[in-house]
């Protein structure tokens, strides 16, 4: 009986194989996406949520933004459209932190993106995001007569919050509400 369930283990531990999130070596992980838009540098196209552009009438006002960081960039053009540019953070997860790889989950993400009329912008709380992976390192029986021990533990970073970019036509007006000190940080005006 034993050697039949250990030819069936053996046999399943290769035919049944996850699909695990995207590797990511250490070096490629934080990416300064601050530093990339203010130098206009090519940001990755997996960080980029979404384009958009917005047509607004009179004054444009920002009436809150929980949980994004909002860039600024005026333009000299005389149009009333908005470029805006949202992306999303960074979340990365380790397995044991011995062989520093590790795995994108930024895809599972879920976002709230900003909300337009013709006048305003509002950024609505984010939801909660709990992820749960399983993954599985050297498990299958014959590890277990080796004397092989594996050991299991994750950690993981999220690198900042949901980040906006505006490009905002000079012609436009802007209507930014006064900022307490703990309130700068979420939004820059680029020169």
């Amino acid at each position: 009986m034993l050697i039949i369930g250990l030819v069936v283990a053996e046999t399943m531990e290769r035919q049944v194989e996850g699909v695990n999130p995207p590797e990511v070596v250490a070096n490629e992980v934080g990416f300064d996406l601050y530093n990339a838009i203010v130098e206009e540098l090519p940001i990755p196209e997996n960080l980029v949520l979404v384009k958009r552009s917005h047509e607004v009438e009179g004054k444009f006002s920002i009436s809150s933004f929980p949980g994004a960081y909002i860039l600024i960039k005026r333009t000299p053009e005389i149009s009333r459209t908005i470029e805006e540019t949202v992306y999303s953070p960074e979340l990365m997860t380790m397995f044991n932190g011995e062989d520093s790889m590790y795995y994108d989950l930024s895809d599972q993400l879920k976002i709230n993106l900003p909300v337009w009329n013709s006048k305003s912008m509002s950024v609505p709380r984010q939801p909660e995001n709990r992820l749960e992976y399983t993954f599985y390192h050297d498990s299958n029986i014959l590890n277990q007569f080796t004397g092989e021990k594996t050991y299991g533990n994750s950690s993981g970073s999220v690198s900042g919050v949901m980040t906006i970019h505006l490009l905002i036509p000079e012609a436009i007006e802007l209507d930014i509400p006064e900022l307490d000190h703990e309130q700068n940080y979420y939004i820059d005006i680029l020169e």
